[in-house]
C-alpha cells in the first residue's frame, strides 16, 4: 500500500486530491469518474489509507480500544453515494471522509473521530452522529446523573475552537424535568464537536501528527460518549 509521491509530504493530502473533488463536483457521472478513477487512487484513496495507518497508533494511545481499518467500508467511506431511496441520482460524493471509532457496537453506532475532506474546506469532529435507539435509555441516564462531566468534555474542545453539533429534538424527553441543568444533551439525538480548516492545510506537513495534536482537546468527548452508550 502506497501512494506516488508528490510534491506535497507524502504524510499528507496532496493538492490533487482536492482538485480531483472539485473536478468530480462538475463531472459527477460515472464516464468521468471512471476515466478518472487512477486519479482518485493515486491522490485520495492511497493517501488516505497512509493516513489511516499512521494516525490511527496515535489515537489509540488517547483512546484506548480504539478501532480502524485503512480499507474502503473500514475506516474509510464509499466514494458512492446510496442512491436508491434518494431524489439525488448523481452517483458519487463530493467528499471523502475517514472515521475511526471506540465502544462495543457496530462502527456506526460508536463514539469516534472522523476527518471531513471537501475540495475547500476540511472537517475534524469528535463524538457520535446518531445515537442508536437501543443505547439512547442508557445516554439520557448518563447524561441525567453525569452531565457535568460531558459538559466539561464540550468546555475543553470550545476552548480550542470546536463547535457543539447534532440533531436535537425540540423538548425534553418525557422522564425528565423540562429545565433540567443538561436538558440540551438530553435532547440530542447525535452528539459531537467539531471544528472547520481549509483544506490547503491538509496539503503539507505531517499530516497524522498535526490531526492527532489538533483533535487533543475534543479526544475526552469521546471517551465520556464510551462511557456513557456502553
Amino acid at each position: 500500500m502506497s501512494a506516488k509521491k508528490t510534491a506535497a509530504s507524502p504524510m499528507a493530502i496532496p493538492a490533487e486530491g482536492f482538485r480531483f473533488l472539485a473536478m468530480l463536483e462538475k463531472n459527477n457521472n460515472k464516464a468521468w469518474f471512471d476515466e478518472h478513477r487512477a486519479d482518485y487512487q493515486q491522490h485520495l484513496l492511497d493517501p488516505l489509507k497512509i493516513m489511516v495507518m499512521a494516525l490511527g497508533p496515535k489515537l489509540e494511545k488517547k483512546i484506548p480500544g480504539l478501532k480502524y481499518d485503512p480499507r474502503v467500508n473500514g475506516s474509510i467511506f464509499r466514494i458512492n453515494r446510496d442512491t436508491r431511496f434518494s431524489k439525488d441520482k448523481r452517483p458519487y460524493k463530493t467528499n471523502a471522509g475517514v472515521f475511526f471509532w471506540a465502544g462495543g457496537a457496530e462502527k456506526m453506532a460508536c463514539p469516534g473521530v472522523y476527518i471531513h475532506l471537501e475540495a475547500k474546506r476540511a472537517m475534524m469532529g469528535a463524538g457520535i452522529y446518531m445515537i442508536a435507539p437501543e443505547h439512547m435509555d442508557r445516554y439520557r441516564k448518563f447524561v441525567a446523573s453525569s452531565g457535568a462531566r460531558l459538559a466539561k468534555a464540550v468546555a475543553k474542545a470550545g476552548a480550542h475552537g470546536f463547535e457543539i453539533a447534532g440533531e436535537s429534538l425540540k423538548r425534553v424527553p418525557s422522564g425528565y424535568p423540562q429545565d433540567h441543568k443538561y436538558g440540551d444533551y438530553l435532547k440530542m439525538k447525535g452528539f459531537w464537536v467539531h471544528k472547520e480548516y481549509p483544506s490547503e492545510r491538509l496539503t503539507h506537513g505531517d499530516l497524522p501528527q498535526w490531526i492527532a495534536g489538533e483533535i487533543t482537546p475534543a479526544i475526552d468527548v469521546v471517551k465520556v460518549l464510551v462511557r456513557a452508550l456502553f
